[in-house]
């Protein structure tokens, strides 16, 4: 049996991924603030299978804990870690962002990654392959101007994991992943495009709005049925 936990599932690639697990009879654990009526409904009628667990993912102290992942992992020979919640505000000039909005993308991209991994690693049963996936972006390997925190948390995210991968490196039964998932059509998408039209510092924005206008976003469920087929079948 395959034990799946997944960050911010209520749209996008993090739907799409729930789905494709569910799809694959997984026994999934749902991290994040928001759900789906359908996720909410599979939950009611499958409880041993689907948990959603409600918390607010910049909060590290309200992460699922050891226990509770030690719970959720049981019995199984397969387990699964895809860190998809993110956020890619705050966009605009360094100098001009707030505070809140600076430590909420930290915590979101970056320590809620960190922690969550930390503590998965110790509760995975000792025989169970174990896969950790970190959905990443091309940000991480590039400026993009206005971009400052969502590049900076990626490219870190990207750092923490290669280091995690070294330090697993002679365990056969562990396998790390960056993913850069590229460009989809998701609502982290219509944020890029609502940045770009409020006059905030983002020299690059009309790469994003053409992207959009010319269909070159691409479907979140197929972009999953890749990740899971490449680094988690």
């Amino acid at each position: 049996m395959r034990a799946v936990v997944i960050t911010g599932v209520s749209r996008g690639l993090g739907a799409a991924l729930f789905d494709v697990s569910n799809a694959r009879g997984d026994r999934i654990l749902a991290v994040g603030r928001h759900f789906t009526p359908e996720q909410q409904q599979l939950r009611d009628d499958r409880p041993v299978d689907v948990t959603l667990f409600s918390t607010d993912i910049a909060d590290a102290h309200w992460l699922p804990d050891y226990d509770t992942l030690r719970a959720f992992l049981r019995d199984a020979d397969e387990v699964v870690l895809i860190h998809n919640a993110a956020v890619v505000d705050p966009i605009g000039a360094v100098g001009r962002l707030t505070t809140e909005a600076i430590t909420n993308a930290i915590a979101v991209n970056l320590t809620a990654p960190i922690v969550l991994t930390n503590a998965f690693l110790r509760a995975a049963p000792a025989d169970a392959k174990v896969r950790i996936l970190f959905i990443s972006s091309g940000a991480a390997h590039r400026i993009i101007d206005g971009w400052a925190l969502y590049c900076t948390t990626k490219a870190a995210g990207e750092t923490f994991f290669d280091v995690v991968a070294s330090q697993v490196k002679g365990d056969e039964r562990i396998s790390i992943a960056n993913i850069d998932p590229g460009q989809m059509d998701t609502r982290m998408q219509e944020n890029i495009r609502r940045a770009a039209a409020s006059g905030v510092f983002f020299p690059g924005q009309q790469r994003w709005l053409d992207a959009h206008d010319e269909g070159r976003l691409a479907d979140p469920l197929a972009v999953a049925e890749r990740i899971i087929k490449e680094h988690a079948s």
